[in-house]
């Protein structure tokens, strides 16, 4: 996954990646603080909602405010790559295997008693998203990106609200349903919850497809080099090796917290 200009081409928005540019690290980095602060709000939730831990659900209250603000972080990173991604079918079909795997694993431990089940996580949707730019990409390309910037932060702040029960969240929101609650199972990955089903990690299409596609949009400017010259300039060396393993990270520190926080549990109890 480059973070590159492109080279010349008649069209920018299309255009491949150009090897010999350099890399926007800064990219890297963001992500590898979104990564850090990912990895502390999971230990927050483990604390607070499988351990049952006082001091958890306490830090963890305060903590959700900048939810949203995490997840959006990556969504909005990884809009951008699309633009600088040399096959995102690839890497969009990458992503699904793996998260379909983590849906397994999390229903795996079901028999262990942790009902903390996964259906719909940060992962699914990324791989959902960029399989659909996957189909958008040339249709978008007619565009400037300026005006899709502009309309999809527009229908993200539009929908940033849950669609669902009144004012929490971000955005222009709240919006209610006009109808009762739905049950229908395809609606829930759009962003309607239903009774049948439960993600202990949630990010559904509406309203986060829209920061994604508006990612897409500012990618265009990287693909054309036009991202400003502080974006190119190493900061911080461990941001950046956060940033370029997120995805092996993601996959890995819920296990790894999960030990670590039954370990701290057994030594300082709640």
């Amino acid at each position: 996954m480059g973070y590159k200009a492109m080279k010349h081409s008649n069209n920018p928005q299309t255009a491949k990646p150009d090897a010999t540019r350099p890399r926007y690290v800064l990219l890297d980095e963001l992500r590898g603080l979104a990564v850090i602060a990912m990895v502390v709000y999971h230990a927050l939730f483990l604390l607070a909602d499988v351990f049952g831990s006082p001091a958890g659900r306490a830090l963890l209250y305060r903590a959700m405010p900048v939810q949203p603000f995490i997840a959006g972080t990556f969504i909005l990173i990884c809009g951008i790559c699309c633009r600088l991604s040399h096959s995102n079918l690839k890497r969009g079909l990458r992503l699904l295997g793996l998260a379909l795997l983590l849906t397994l694993s999390t229903y795996l431990l079901t028999f262990f008693g942790i009902n903390e089940v996964i259906l719909f996580g940060v992962l699914h949707f990324l791989a959902v998203a960029v399989l659909l730019f996957c189909l958008l990409e040339k249709p978008l390309a007619k565009v400037p990106p300026l005006p899709q910037i502009l309309l999809f932060a527009a229908l993200f702040l539009a929908t940033a609200h849950p669609l669902y029960n009144g004012p929490s969240g971000i955005g222009f929101g709240p919006w209610f349903l006009p109808f009762p609650r739905t049950d229908l199972l395809p609606l829930f990955f759009l962003g309607f919850p239903s009774r049948a089903l439960g993600s202990a990690d949630y990010i559904p299409l509406i309203p986060w497809l829209f920061l994604f596609l508006a990612g897409t949009a500012i990618g265009t400017y990287a693909r054309q080099g036009r991202f400003p010259a502080f974006f190119t300039k190493p900061r911080c060396a461990p941001l950046r090796w956060t940033g370029r393993h997120a995805l092996v990270i993601y996959l890995l520190h819920q296990p790894v917290m999960f030990v670590l926080v039954t370990i701290y549990q057994w030594i300082f109890g709640g």
